[in-house]
C-alpha cells in the first residue's frame, strides 16, 4: 500500500503546489487576481471534472485488467478514455464563449469580474492538456507503478512555479501578464507533462506488453463500458464541484474580504486535501487489483491500511491549522491590500472550521474511491449528488436569501461532510462492492 500510495501522495501534493503557488503569487499581484483565482479555476475545473471523471475511469479499467492477468487490453482502455478525453477538452473550450454571463452571475465586485474571465478563458482553451494527462496516467496507476505519475507531476508543478514567476511578474525579460500568465502557465505545465507521458507510454516495451499502440485505436465496446462506468462517475464530479463552486460563490456574495479569505482558507486546506485523494486513488487502485484477481482480502486490507494512513495525516495537518494557522497565512499577509488585511483573520477561523471537518472527509475520500475502485459508480452518483445538493446548496442558497451569515454557511458545510463521510462508510460496510465488476468476465 505504501508503495502505491506514497509516490501518488507526491503527485497530487505536486498538483496542490500548483495551486498554492497560483494563489501565493497573484496574492503579491493584485488584491483582484486573488479574488478571482479561485471562483474562475474552481469553475473551469467544474467543466473538465465530468471528462476527467468519465475518461479517468480507465484507472479502474486498468486496475482490473491488471489483477485479471489481462495485459494486452490495457493499451486499448487508455486509448478510449483518450478519445473521451479530447472530446472533453473541445467542450470545455467552447464553455470560454461564456465566461462573461457566467461570472457576472456569480455576483463579485466587476474589477474581479474582468479578473475571472481572463484567467477562465486560457485555462479552457489549454483544458485538452490537463484531461488527457489525468487519463494517460492511468496506464501507471491503474498498474500500481505510481512513481511515473509522480516524476510527470512533480516536472509539471516544477516548471508550473517557474512559469508562474516569469509570466505574473514580467520576470526573465517576459511581459507582465498578471493572472493571464498564471493561466498560461498552469495549462503549458499541463501541456508538457502530456507530452512526457506520451513519449512514456509508446516506448516500445510498453508497446510489446500492454498494446499501447494498437492496430485498431477505437474499440465500441470497450468504449461503451467504459462510458457505462464511467459517466456516473464524472456526473458526480462535476456536480459535487458545482455545488462546492455554488459555495464560494454565496460567500463571495458577502463582500471581497470574505471572498479573498475564503480563496486563501481553501488554497491551504488543498495541501491536506489532494494528499488525501492521493491515498484514496490508492484504495480505488488496490481494489480494483483484488477484484480483477478475485481477492476481497487484499481489496479490505488495503482500504484499512490506506484509512489509517490517511486519518494520521489528517490529524497532522488539522492540528497545524489550530495551533498554528498564522504561520501559514504569513504567506498571504503583505502592506497595501485593505481586503486582505480584513481577510487574514476571517481565512484564520475558516481554517478551524476546515479542521472540524477533515476526520470525515478523509471517510468519505477513502471510502468512496474504494467502491468506485470495484464498479460501484450509480450508488455514488446518486448519494453524492443528494448529498450535495440538500445538505449544502439548499441550505446556503436558504441562508444566503434570508439571513446571510459567514459562519453559519460554513457550519452547513461541515455538517455536509460529516454526514457524506458516514454514508459511504456505511455503503462501503454493506459489502455490495464485493460482487461487482467493470471489465468483461
Amino acid at each position: 500500500m505504501v508503495r502505491v500510495a506514497f509516490p501518488l501522495v507526491m503527485a497530487t501534493s505536486g498538483h496542490a503546489l500548483r495551486l498554492f503557488a497560483d494563489r501565493v503569487m497573484l496574492s503579491h499581484f493584485s488584491e483582484d487576481a486573488i479574488g478571482a483565482s479561485m471562483p474562475a479555476g474552481l469553475t473551469c475545473f467544474t467543466f473538465m471534472s465530468f471528462f476527467i471523471g468519465m475518461a479517468g475511469y480507465t484507472n479502474t479499467f486498468v486496475a482490473q485488467y491488471t489483477g485479471a492477468g489481462e495485459r494486452k487490453r490495457v493499451g486499448l482502455a487508455i486509448w478510449q478514455g483518450i478519445w473521451v478525453a479530447l472530446f472533453g477538452g473541445v467542450v470545455v473550450a467552447a464553455m470560454g464563449s461564456f465566461a462573461e454571463p457566467i461570472f457576472r452571475w456569480m455576483g463579485h465586485a466587476p474589477a474581479i469580474q474582468v479578473e475571472q474571465v481572463k484567467y477562465f478563458r486560457i485555462l479552457s482553451k489549454l483544458s485538452w492538456a490537463g484531461i488527457a494527462l489525468s487519463t494517460v496516467n492511468s496506464f501507471w496507476s491503474g498498474r500500481g507503478k505510481t512513481r511515473v505519475v509522480m516524476v510527470i507531476e512533480l516536472s509539471c508543478a516544477a516548471l508550473n512555479i517557474l512559469m508562474n514567476y516569469a509570466l505574473i511578474f514580467g520576470n526573465f525579460g517576459l511581459p507582465r501578464l498578471g493572472i493571464v500568465g498564471a493561466g498560461l502557465a498552469t495549462g503549458l505545465s499541463s501541456v508538457a507533462g502530456l507530452a512526457m507521458a506520451g513519449v512514456l507510454l509508446l516506448r516500445r516495451d510498453n508497446r510489446r506488453e500492454f498494446g499501447t499502440l494498437p492496430r485498431h485505436l477505437f474499440d465500441a465496446a470497450l468504449l461503451k463500458r467504459l462510458l457505462r462506468f464511467g459517466f456516473p462517475n464524472g456526473l458526480q464530479f462535476a456536480l459535487d464541484l458545482i455545488a462546492f463552486n455554488l459555495f464560494i460563490v454565496f460567500l463571495g456574495r458577502l463582500g471581497k474580504p470574505v471572498l479573498v479569505a475564503t480563496n486563501i482558507a481553501f488554497a491551504l486546506n488543498a495541501l491536506a486535501f489532494l494528499p488525501i485523494i492521493g491515498l484514496g486513488m490508492t484504495a480505488s487502485i488496490l481494489v480494483g487489483q483484488g477484484i480483477g484477481a478475485r481477492d476481497i482480502p487484499l481489496a479490505q486490507r488495503a482500504v484499512r491500511n490506506t484509512l489509517g494512513l490517511a486519518l494520521a495525516y489528517s490529524v497532522t495537518i488539522g492540528t497545524i491549522f489550530v495551533v498554528s494557522p498564522h504561520t501559514m497565512l504569513a504567506l498571504f499577509d503583505h502592506a497595501g491590500d485593505a481586503a486582505e488585511i480584513k481577510a487574514l483573520p476571517i481565512a484564520a477561523t475558516s481554517l478551524r472550521f476546515i479542521t472540524a471537518y477533515l476526520l470525515f472527509d478523509t471517510l468519505y475520500v477513502v471510502y468512496s474511491h474504494a467502491i468506485k475502485g470495484a464498479g460501484d459508480t450509480r450508488f455514488a452518483m446518486v448519494a453524492g449528488t443528494l448529498l450535495s445538493w440538500l445538505t449544502l446548496v439548499l441550505p446556503c442558497y436558504l441562508i444566503m436569501r434570508y439571513r446571510p451569515r459567514v459562519w453559519t454557511m460554513w457550519s452547513v458545510f461541515v455538517l455536509h461532510v460529516v454526514i457524506a463521510g458516514l454514508v459511504f462508510a456505511w455503503r462501503y460496510r454493506t459489502g455490495k462492492w464485493q460482487s461487482m465488476r467493470v471489465i468483461e468476465e
